[in-house]
Parts: structure tokens; C-alpha cells; sequence
């Protein structure tokens, strides 16, 4: 068998079977090879690097690991953001791609490759024989599911058509190596000092990270709050977690509302789930300033932002953890009232509202209304995905319904990954999806609009356009610099979404942002919305961060 038919057979085996990338000479006869099983889905994109960022949503949403294909050289090259945002985001993905012929650094297309993979922070594999393809893929995916990280598996061109010995329809994936994250029962001596911490408190907090996302963690996480009478805070990962409760106060640290950080400063217990506890989601290490912190995470050990270790750490699965720890509450007969009282209950009630007024500019809209009214308009079954940068902060803190999936393409915080995030969820999931983007954002992958109009899939490309690099406009402001040269005048982004093939229009009232949602929900396929937001609003974790101001 070709190496190329071994390595497509074994891609599918291991389920394989959705890949995003875009076609070049490197991966010709592997696409060709690939493309004749029936069960494969071959979505092509308009730029590598955005190809990935697909195959990045779709494994955070699906749970499995992402697959992406690319040609060597200048196309490995242009993975080089998607890759670091990827592996800073600790997601699945294995990046098949090939490599010129053994010994030809003076090949035009030649690139230090597997020092490039490595500079981008993830795994490199090179097939150096062909009886070692097969093995490869394995290897790949084992590695990629092990490590939580993309791992470029490249099979050089002079290899791919070479015979090998194939294990066919007889192929063991890489599940036979690693069957699932095994669930880590706590040790008892770190369980019982986490349950007399948290039975010493009066106050305490939940705080619930990515690793407590899943229905049964969120389920114990609930149970053990009811009992100790605790606040629901998560980590940005983690947002939506459990926010149908009345005792959700939204994502901890510099998203916070005031009064919520003025509860969270008399917290005497944090109870933190699967939570990194970095400093953004300490408040810069001034949050929870009296409060004892129980860290439970799978890791041996996680440092807090604050570089120091929690007062207990309690290294153990997170549904698990929970389970023992309201069970020995229950057995000592603990229950407390803790926060949740009516004066609480109130005091969270509209807790979200921003107190702050500026001057809306004629015809642009207030960024917050408008990323409120987009939440109150779109049912709650709509998935949702934000970037980074000034323009995330509205969606964030304002649009709180509760939402099935919702997910952040900011951990490497470049800008221009949400659009193909957007649609890997929206591939994965089957469900509608809204992205909520930045126009310079949006600008740098504009072109993948044409990947959603022709895969007709249900998605709103809401776009906050206040035709400047809103963050760096407002960084300058804060320094007594002139904002205007981060401005860069936008075009009508409605219409170039229908250039593309998608439905589109631009707004710059609230009736016409209202009657763009609705459009979106009468009709199929995607949508450009440009809403037209005034440059005067600043976010409030902005205003705290490079205002000085205490709101």
C-alpha cells in the first residue's frame, strides 16, 4: 500500500473524518487518497491559518480531536498564530502536512519545520520511513489527546508514494493507547483539610474553571453550593457555567461587577474547581484578599496567578472531588445559609448594569444596549462565541442568558480568530451560533465568510464596528495620546458579506440592529450584521485598567 493510502486510512480510523484546511502540492495525493471515503467531510478554507482556527472550534465543541491539512513550507508557515492560540488554549488538533524532499534546503519551499512547530508551542512528528506512517497517526493523535496541544504530523514528499506494510481495516487507534482521562480520586488526608476549610467558612465562593464544564461536574458543583450556601463565579473558560442560578455572579476577577467584587472581598473560602486561578481571575491578585483557597484540579499542582499555591490543594477529578467533599459535609451534618440571603439575592439582581454614560455619537449605538438586546433576542439554544481585545468585554459582561455552548478564542489574545472558530463550532455542533467580533478582527479573515456562505451553516457575524482597533484606540486615549491613529475607516461589511454569498446589512440604530437579528432568524445560512458602535464607550474592565477608574 502507498504511504499516502496507509496515512488517509489510518486518519479515518481514528476518526478523522471532518477536516478543515486548504489544498497544496504537499498533500495532494493524501486529499485525493482521503477524499474517496464516503464518511469523510473535506471543508475547504480560504487561508491555512484560518483553517486551523476551524478545526480549533470544532474540537472545543465536539470534545474530539480537530484535524487540519496544509502544505509544507509557506503553508505550515501561515499556521503560526492559530498554532500558539491553539496550544495556549490546550485543545486537541493534529495538523497533517508534508515536507520537502530529504537533504534539499535549497528548495524554494524549504522551512526549518519542526523548529518552527516548536517555536509555535506544539508537538512536531516526521515520518522518516514509510513503515512508519501508520504508527505516525497513531502516535499523532495519542500525543495530541495526551499533551491537550496540536501535533503536526509530516509526512515528507519523497515518502508519500513509497509501498509500506499496512495494518488496514486492522489499524489499532490511538485509543488503544490512552481509552480517556482516567478520574483521580482525591487523597484523604488532602480531602479532609479541603472539607475543614470549607466547613470553617461563613462565606464562601465556587469558583468553576474549564475543567468543570462537564453536566455532571456542573451538577455536583450546584449540590455542594446549595449545602455550603456558596457564590457561583467561573473563570472566563468556563462562562455560563451554571448561570441560570439566581447566586451566578459572572466571571470572576477584572469582569466582575462592583458589587459583586465588593462580596467576593468578603469571601472567607474559595472553593476553586478546574479553574487555572490565574491572575486575571484573582483581580490581578487583590481579589479575595481574606478568603482560604481550596484548589481542586487534575494536575499534580497548579501555581496561582499570584505565584504562590493555594491554602489546600487537592489534586483530583472534578466531579469526583466534589461528590466526596458534599458527602462528608452531609455525613457532618454541615448546611449553612452563607450568601445566600435576601439581601444578596438583591443585591445580585441587575448586578450587570453599567452605571457608565457617554455620548453616543449621531449615528452609531451603545455597544452595551446593543450586545444586551442581541442576548435578549436570540433564544437561549444559540451558541456563542467572543475574541479578545476592547470589543469582547461588551458580549462578556452583558449578554448572560444561559447557552448550551459558549466559547473564547482569546488565549493567545491575537485578534482574527473568532470567524474561524465560529464556524468549527458551528460545523461541530449543528446548532445556530452567534460570533461576536471587532472590525479589525473581523477584517483579518473577512475572506472565510465565503467558507460559511458555502457551508450554508446558521451563523450571525455580529460585528462591533467602531472603525478603529478599538483597544489600541483606547490605550492611547488613557496615555494622553492622540486615539484617531488606530482609526481606520471601515467599508459597508453587510455587503461584503453578501459579496460572499451570506445574507448582510448594516445597522446604526437599535431598530435596525433589532430587525437584522430578526432576519437572521427568519432566514438560512450566515449573516453579516455590521452594527455601526460609538468610539466613546469604554468597558469597564478598561476604565479600571487603564483609566484608574473604580467602577
Amino acid at each position: 500500500m502507498k504511504v499516502y493510502d496507509a496515512v488517509a486510512n489510518a486518519f479515518v480510523k481514528e476518526g478523522g473524518t471532518t477536516i478543515f484546511g486548504l489544498l497544496g502540492d504537499g498533500q495532494m495525493t493524501w486529499w485525493s487518497s482521503i477524499a474517496r471515503h464516503p464518511e469523510v467531510k473535506l471543508i475547504d478554507a480560504r487561508e491555512e491559518g484560518a483553517g486551523l482556527a476551524m478545526a480549533e472550534g470544532w474540537a472545543k465543541a465536539s470534545g474530539k480531536v480537530g484535524v487540519c491539512s496544509v502544505t509544507h513550507g509557506p503553508g505550515l508557515g501561515r499556521l503560526s498564530l492559530s498554532l500558539i492560540a491553539a496550544s495556549r488554549s490546550r485543545t486537541p488538533i493534529v495538523v497533517h502536512t508534508s515536507k520537502t524532499t530529504f537533504n534539499d534546503d535549497r528548495d524554494t519551499q524549504y522551512l526549518n519545520q519542526d523548529r518552527f512547530v516548536a517555536a509555535a508551542e506544539s508537538g512536531y512528528i516526521e515520518v522518516m520511513r514509510p513503515d512508519y506512517a501508520e504508527e505516525s497517526v497513531r502516535q499523532a493523535f495519542y500525543q495530541a489527546r495526551i499533551e491537550s496541544r496540536p501535533v503536526v504530523l509530516c509526512i515528507p514528499m519523497d515518502v508519500q508514494g513509497k509501498e509500506c506494510e499496512s495494518e488496514g481495516e486492522e489499524y489499532q487507534t490511538s485509543m488503544t493507547l490512552f481509552a480517556g482521562q482516567q478520574r483521580i480520586r482525591p487523597a484523604l488526608d488532602r480531602l479532609q483539610e479541603a472539607v475543614k476549610v470549607i466547613s470553617a467558612s461563613k462565606r464562601p465562593v465556587l469558583v468553576l474553571g474549564r475543567g468543570a464544564m462537564g453536566s455532571e461536574a456542573m451538577q455536583a458543583a450546584d449540590k455542594l453550593g446549595k449545602r455550603i450556601g456558596a457564590l457561583i463565579s467561573t473563570t472566563l473558560l468556563a462562562k455560563g457555567a451554571l448561570n441560570d442560578s439566581e447566586w451566578y455572579t459572572g466571571v470572576t476577577g477584572q469582569f466582575a461587577t462592583r458589587t459583586v467584587m465588593t462580596m467576593l472581598e468578603e469571601a472567607d473560602c474559595v472553593i476553586a474547581i478546574g479553574a487555572g486561578m490565574n491572575i486575571r481571575t484573582m483581580g490581578g491578585g487583590y481579589l479575595y484578599p481574606n478568603a482560604r483557597i481550596v484548589h481542586v484540579d487534575a494536575q499534580k499542582h497548579v501555581l496561582m496567578g499570584t505565584d504562590r499555591s493555594a491554602d489546600c490543594y487537592v489534586q483530583g477529578d472534578a466531579t469526583a472531588t466534589m461528590q466526596e467533599i458534599e458527602d462528608q459535609l452531609a455525613q457532618k451534618n454541615i448546611s449553612k445559609e452563607g450568601f445566600r440571603t435576601p439581601s444578596v439575592r438583591s443585591a445580585l439582581r441587575g448586578s450587570f448594569r453599567d452605571p457608565g454614560e457617554f455620548e453616543i455619537e449621531p449615528g452609531t449605538v451603545d455597544p452595551r444596549e446593543t450586545v444586551k438586546l442581541l442576548d435578549d433576542k436570540l433564544p437561549s439554544n444559540i451558541g456563542l462565541v467572543t475574541g479578545s481585545a476592547h470589543n469582547f468585554s461588551f458580549p462578556v459582561w452583558h449578554m448572560q442568558k444561559a447557552r448550551p455552548l459558549q466559547i473564547s478564542a482569546s488565549a493567545f489574545t491575537g485578534v482574527g480568530q473568532v470567524l474561524g472558530n465560529a464556524i468549527g463550532v458551528a460545523v461541530a455542533s449543528k446548532h445556530p451560533v452567534v460570533a461576536v467580533d471587532g472590525d479589525g478582527s473581523a477584517l483579518q479573515n473577512i475572506q472565510e465568510l465565503d467558507t460559511a456562505a458555502r457551508l450554508g451553516i446558521k451563523l450571525l457575524y455580529f460585528i462591533l464596528n467602531d472603525e478603529a482597533y478599538g483597544a489600541e484606540y483606547h490605550k492611547l486615549r488613557a496615555k494622553g495620546l492622540d486615539g484617531n491613529l488606530s482609526a481606520v475607516r471601515t467599508p459597508d461589511l453587510g455587503a461584503v458579506g453578501r459579496a460572499f454569498g451570506c445574507r448582510g446589512r448594516q445597522a446604526h440604530t437599535m431598530e435596525e440592529v433589532a430587525a437584522g437579528i430578526d432576519e437572521f432568524m427568519a432566514g438560512d445560512g450566515p449573516m453579516v450584521l455590521d452594527v455601526r458602535i460609538s468610539r466613546n464607550v469604554i468597558s469597564i474592565p478598561y476604565r479600571r485598567l487603564h483609566y484608574g477608574q473604580d467602577v
